[in-house]
C-alpha cells in the first residue's frame, strides 16, 4: 500500500504540537468540511485498525470531545450535557454528511458558560473564600462530575479557587528556589515546618489568581474558531488509537522543527491531559536532558520568564504551553511542575538547542569491590540514524565501535542501557540486536491486511557474545521494546527494569492533507496532517509488544512502578494480540534466570538503599487520599509531609552506589586538553556512581559470568 507521504515514523513516540507563524486559509465551513473528508477517508482508508463507523463510535467521540473542551469539568453543567446528548448516536452520520451541528451546538453551550464562569470567579474572589472551613476536593480529575445545576456550579467554583490559592500560597515560596544538585543536605535541613502565611501573602496569592483566571479567559474568549473543529477531528483520530491524531498546519510546523532538532527551548515533548500539561518524554540532548530534572509524567503548572510573573497553564492548549516555554538561546525559563508524587517544584532551565552529540552513544568501564570481572557499560539515549546522508551517524554503527572499544578493555560482560529511550530507526534496532547474536529474525511487522514482514539481520558475525544484561524503563518504547523483546526471546542477555516497557508496538506515517486536495479545494490549503497508525509490531515469539510492553526478567519497582503510565494509561490503545511464532536458534548459553533471580531478590532485601526507597514508595501509597483538603492547615500538613519524603528519597538517591565508573573518552589522549569534555565526564561518573539500579545489573552480570566459569 502507497501513503502520500513524506515521513514514516518507525518508532517515533508522541509528539507535541505548538504555534507557529502559519495563516490559517479562508473558507469557513466550506474549509472544516474539505478537511473533515480528506481526514476521515484517509483515516478509515489506511488505519491499521479503524473502527467502525458506528453508534459505538459515535458515542465514543462524543465523550471524548466534550472531555477534551471542558478537561476539567468547570464549565458545562449536567443538564448542558443531558441536552447534547441527543447527538450521541448521530455522529457517525453527522461525519458521512459533513455536518457540524453536534460541535456547533456544543461550542455554543461552552461560550456561555465561559461567560458565565468568568463573571461567577470574579465574584467569588471578590467575596473572598474562607481558607479555615473545613472542605475539601477530588484529587483525580477523571472523578468530577458535572455540576447538577448553578448552585453546585457555584461550590464548585469556590474549591476550585481555594485550591489554586492554596497552591499559589505554596509554591510562591520556591519560585526562586531552584534545587542545587551539588548541595549536600540531610532531611533535618529540609524539612522546614509550615508557616501559616500572613494576610499580605493572602491578598497576593488571590491576586494572582484573579489575574490568572482573566487570563485563562481571555485565552479561552479568543480561541481561533478553526481551534474547536481541529478538535473535534483529533478526537476522531483518538478513538482509533492514542497515537493516532490530527495536526493543525501549525502543529505540522512544530513537528517538523521537533524532528529537525534545531528548537531553542527545553526540550520536552508535551501533551494535553486532562486540562494539565504534561511531559511525554525529554528529547536526548536537549537543556532538560542535561539538567535532569524535569521527567516524564511531570505536570507543568506554570510558566515564568526568568524572574517575572508565572504564567498559569490550567485549560491551556500545547500550542500555547510551547509558546511560552520557547525561547532565544541562552534565556532562563522557571517551570512550576507537580512530581508523580504530588510534590511541587520550581525548576530553572537555560533554553539551548539539542546538542546531538549528547544523544549519541557513549561507553564506561565498570568495576565493583571484590570482584575482578570488568564491566562494559553502553548509553544510548535514542535509536538515532540520518537518513539524509549516507555518511552521518547511526546508533547500530556507534554500538559497534563502543562494544570493540570496550573488548579491546578486556571487559566480560556488557550492559546496554535503553532506559528513557523512546525509539527511532527500526533498521538500527535490527543492526544492534545483529550485533549480540548470529543472522536471524528480530522483528515481525504487520499491516491491517494482515501482510507480514520479518526483518532479519543477515551478518552472522557476533561482536560480543559474553553476558549481556539490557537495562529498561516504563519510558522504553518502540525500537527500545524491539531490542529488549528480541534478546530476550533468544534467551541472550538478562533484562533489567523497573517496570514493564511503555507498550508502543505500532508504526506511525503523516499524511499531508494538501497532497490529497483537489484543485477545486487549492484556496483551503494549508489544511493540516494526519499522522495515521498504519503498522503493528511482533516478536519472534509471536506476542505483540504492544499495551504490554516487555516484562524485564529482573524487576525492582521504583517511583513510577504503581503510577498510571505508559501505553495501558492512554485511551483507546490497540489491544495486544499475536501473530506466527517464527523458528529461530536460540543463543546456546542463555542466562541461568532463575539463580540469577534468586541472588538479585537476597541482594535487594538486604540493601539499606531499595529497602528504605520501597518503605517511603509503600507509605506514599498508602497515604494516597482521593481527596485533597482545602483547609490552610490540614492543605499545608499534608503537603509537607510529601515534601519530606520526596526530599527523603532526593537525599537518598545522592548516596554512592559503590560503582567504580571510568568514562571510555578519558582514556583517549585527546581528553587531557579538553576542559569541556572532561567536565562532562566527571558529571556523567558521578552520576552512574548513584545509580543503584545499574550497580544491580553489574551484579547479576557478575552472577551470570561467576556461573558461566563454574
Amino acid at each position: 500500500m502507497r501513503f502520500p507521504v513524506a515521513l514514516i515514523l518507525a518508532v517515533g513516540g508522541l509528539l507535541s504540537t505548538g504555534s507557529a507563524a502559519v495563516a490559517p486559509a479562508s473558507g469557513g465551513r466550506d474549509r472544516d468540511v474539505a478537511i473533515a473528508r480528506l481526514h476521515n477517508r484517509s483515516l478509515f482508508s489506511w488505519h491499521y485498525a479503524p473502527p467502525a463507523l458506528d453508534n459505538a463510535f459515535s458515542n465514543r467521540v462524543f465523550d471524548l470531545y466534550l472531555k477534551r473542551l471542558d478537561p476539567q469539568k468547570r464549565f458545562l453543567l449536567k443538564s448542558d450535557v443531558d441536552s447534547l446528548a441527543r447527538f450521541r448516536n448521530l455522529l457517525d452520520d453527522q461525519m458521512r454528511a459533513g455536518d457540524f451541528t453536534f460541535v456547533d451546538a456544543a461550542n455554543t453551550v461552552l461560550d456561555r458558560r465561559v461567560t458565565d464562569a468568568r463573571a461567577l470567579a470574579r465574584e467569588l474572589i471578590k467575596a473572598g473564600v474562607d481558607l479555615d472551613a473545613p472542605d475539601s476536593i477530588a484529587s483525580d480529575l477523571r472523578k468530577f462530575q458535572y455540576a447538577a445545576d448553578t448552585k453546585a456550579r457555584r461550590q464548585q467554583w469556590s474549591r476550585l479557587l481555594k485550591l489554586q490559592i492554596l497552591s499559589r500560597l505554596e509554591s510562591r515560596g520556591r519560585e526562586f528556589k531552584v534545587d542545587d544538585e551539588e548541595e549536600e543536605e540531610t532531611e533535618a535541613s529540609r524539612a522546614k515546618p509550615f508557616a501559616r502565611p500572613d494576610s499580605a501573602a493572602l491578598r497576593e496569592a488571590r491576586a494572582y489568581v484573579e489575574r490568572s483566571l482573566d487570563r485563562s479567559f481571555a485565552r479561552m474568549i479568543r480561541e481561533d474558531k478553526f481551534e474547536r473543529v481541529a478538535i473535534y477531528l483529533d478526537a476522531v483520530a483518538n478513538v482509533a488509537d492514542p497515537h493516532t491524531s490530527y495536526l493543525k498546519p501549525e502543529g505540522r510546523e512544530e513537528f517538523n522543527m521537533t524532528m529537525s532538532g534545531t528548537l531553542q527551548g527545553i526540550g520536552a515533548t508535551l501533551r494535553e491531559d486532562d486540562g494539565f500539561i504534561r511531559v511525554v518524554a525529554i528529547i536526548p540532548g536537549s537543556a532538560s536532558w542535561r539538567q535532569r530534572q524535569l521527567k516524564a509524567e511531570d505536570k507543568i503548572l506554570k510558566v515564568a520568564q526568568g524572574s517575572d510573573e508565572p504564567v498559569d497553564l490550567a485549560d491551556a492548549s500545547v500550542q500555547e504551553a510551547v509558546r511560552l516555554i520557547r525561547g532565544p538561546k541562552g534565556t532562563e525559563v522557571r517551570l512550576t511542575v507537580q512530581k508523580p508524587d504530588g510534590q511541587i517544584k520550581v525548576i530553572s532551565i537555560i533554553r539551548d538547542v539539542v546538542v546531538v552529540e549528547e544523544s549519541y552513544a557513549k561507553s564506561a568501564l565498570l568495576e565493583t569491590p571484590g570482584s575482578a570481572l570488568k564491566v562494559g557499560y553502553i548509553t544510548l539515549p535514542a535509536f538515532y540514524h540520518d537518513f539524509q546522508n549516507p555518511k552521518g551517524r547511526s546508533s547500530a554503527t556507534d554500538v559497534r565501535r563502543e562494544l570493540e572499544r570496550l573488548k579491546a578493555q578486556g571487559v566480560g560482560a556488557v550492559v546496554l542501557d535503553l532506559r528513557g529511550n523512546g525509539g527511532g530507526s527500526l533498521d538500527d534496532a535490527v543492526k544492534m540486536a545483529g550485533l549480540f547474536l548470529p543472522w536471524g529474525p528480530m522483528v515481525q511487522v504487520r499491516d491491517r491486511q494482515g501482510a507480514g514482514n520479518v526483518l532479519e539481520d543477515m551478518d552472522p558475525s557476533v561482536v560480543f557474545d559474553g553476558p549481556l544484561a539490557v537495562l529498561v524503563n516504563t519510558f522504553s518504547a518502540s525500537a527500545s521494546e524491539i531490542m529488549a523483546a528480541a534478546m530476550q526471546d533468544y534467551g541472550r542477555a538478562v533484562i533489567f527494569g523497573t517496570d514493564t516497557t511503555f507498550g508502543k508496538g505500532t508504526v506511525q506515517t503523516l499524511i499531508d492533507l494538501d497532497n490529497l486536495a483537489a484543485p477545486s479545494e487549492a484556496a483551503y490549503k494549508p489544511m493540516g496532517t494526519l499522522k495515521l497508525t498504519i503498522q503493528k509490531f511482533y516478536r519472534v515469539n509471536g506476542g505483540s509488544t504492544q499495551f504490554l510492553g516487555v516484562v524485564p526478567d529482573i524487576l525492582i519497582p521504583d517511583g513510577y512502578t504503581n503510577l498510571d503510565v505508559g501505553e495501558k494509561s492512554l485511551e483507546y490503545p490497540l489491544p495486544w494480540d499475536s501473530a506466527r511464532p517464527l523458528r529461530i536458534q536460540r543463543w546456546y548459553a542463555p542466562p541461568p534466570l532463575s539463580d540469577l533471580q534468586a541472588k538479585s531478590r537476597g541482594r535487594v532485601a538486604a540493601s539499606p538503599y531499595f529497602t528504605r526507597l520501597h518503605s517511603t514508595l509503600r507509605a506514599q501509597a498508602l497515604r494516597k487520599n482521593d481527596f485533597v483538603p482545602l483547609s490552610l492547615d490540614r492543605y499545608f500538613a499534608e503537603r509537607e509531609r510529601n515534601r519530606i519524603e520526596g526530599d527523603s528519597l532526593e537525599v537518598l538517591q545522592k548516596q554512592k552506589a559503590g560503582l567504580t565508573v571510568t568514562p571510555l573518552i578519558s582514556l583517549n589522549a585527546a581528553f587531557a586538553a579538553d576542559s569541556v569534555e572532561q567536565r562532562k565526564a566527571n558529571d556523567w561518573k558521578e552520576q552512574l556512581g548513584k545509580d543503584f539500579y545499574l550497580r544491580e545489573a553489574v551484579d547479576v552480570l557478575c552472577d551470570w559470568a561467576g556461573a558461566a566459569k563454574k
